[in-house]
């Protein structure tokens, strides 16, 4: 019985102590954890059309001064039916300067490309796009061994896109050199003021009985001066060699003045020989381009 008992206090004395030996239970959060919320998808962007693509002008931040993506490529024919018979060019000294300014023409560019600024967004967007050029052209022409002034036309159409482009050139000419020409170019990036393109191809010209042909090698190229969106007034050269029976120079300018965003007026000349002999002519006519 005191056994009982002995063990009945000793169990009272010790119950209170148990819960003191649990661990307190976790203090309640002072503010609730903040939601995070879920990264959410960007929108999907709009699918741009042909036009918006390579017509939607991007304004990029600059002075409004590049090249234009696009590029006329120079296009000569002529008349057929003469036989081919090799003609003999003539040494003189208006056509060793036409030859070192051809030469000049085409290093000139070369240098410029090389220093010039990288193109701006509008020029490479250009470039990358599809480009279809036609100039319709009229003149006088005049040259040694053609009496007087004569008048001719001249239909240049091209087409290029990226690294490379191609055009077809006919000059229709009574009286005077008839022309046609085709040419493959090959054209690095543009630059910011300048646009050039290796161009190889075939020319055939013709004066009366008379007709000269062979490769046609040279770097047509253009200088960007004041753009607009897609209006540009600019400067283009076209120095080209005809290797055939004899060395035939051929320097062409003119200037581009917009008269719309796809449409400019074209204005220039033309020095070139053909047998050895000096020619000129002056031509003005439309330039569109799409």
């Amino acid at each position: 019985m005191k056994r009982l008992l002995a063990l009945a206090l000793v169990l009272s004395f010790a119950r209170p102590a148990w819960p003191g030996e649990l661990p307190p239970p976790p203090p309640p959060p002072d503010e609730e954890t903040p939601e995070v919320p879920l990264p959410q998808e960007a929108p999907q962007a709009e699918r741009v059309g042909y036009y918006e693509s390579c017509f939607g002008v991007p304004r990029a931040p600059g002075p409004p001064i590049g090249v234009s993506a696009e590029v006329v490529v120079p296009v000569s024919g002529g008349a057929s039916g003469a036989p081919s018979m090799p003609v003999v060019s003539k040494s003189s000294d208006e056509k060793a300067w036409l030859v070192v300014a051809v030469v000049a023409a085409i290093a000139l560019p070369a240098v410029v490309y090389v220093y010039d600024k990288p193109a701006s967004p509008l020029v490479l967007q250009r470039f990358q796009c599809p480009t279809f050029s036609l100039d319709v052209l009229g003149g006088v022409d005049n040259g040694n061994g053609v009496p007087g002034s004569n008048g001719y036309v001249s239909t240049r159409l091209g087409f290029g896109v990226g690294h490379f482009a191609t055009d077809f050139e006919y000059d229709g000419a009574p009286r005077s050199v008839s022309a046609f020409s085709t040419h493959l170019l090959i054209r690095p990036t543009p630059r910011e003021h300048i646009e050039i393109g290796l161009a190889v191809g075939y020319k055939r010209q013709v004066l009366g009985d008379q007709i000269q042909e062979g490769l046609e090698i040279g770097l047509p190229h253009r200088y960007a001066l004041w753009r607009d969106g897609l209006k540009t007034f600019a400067l283009e050269v076209r120095p080209l060699l005809l290797v055939g029976s004899s060395l035939e120079p051929s320097l062409e300018a003119a200037f581009l003045v917009p008269l719309a965003q796809v449409l400019h007026l074209r204005a220039g000349g033309r020095v070139y020989t053909f047998a050895g002999d000096l020619h000129w002519n002056l031509a003005t006519g439309l330039s569109l381009t799409l």
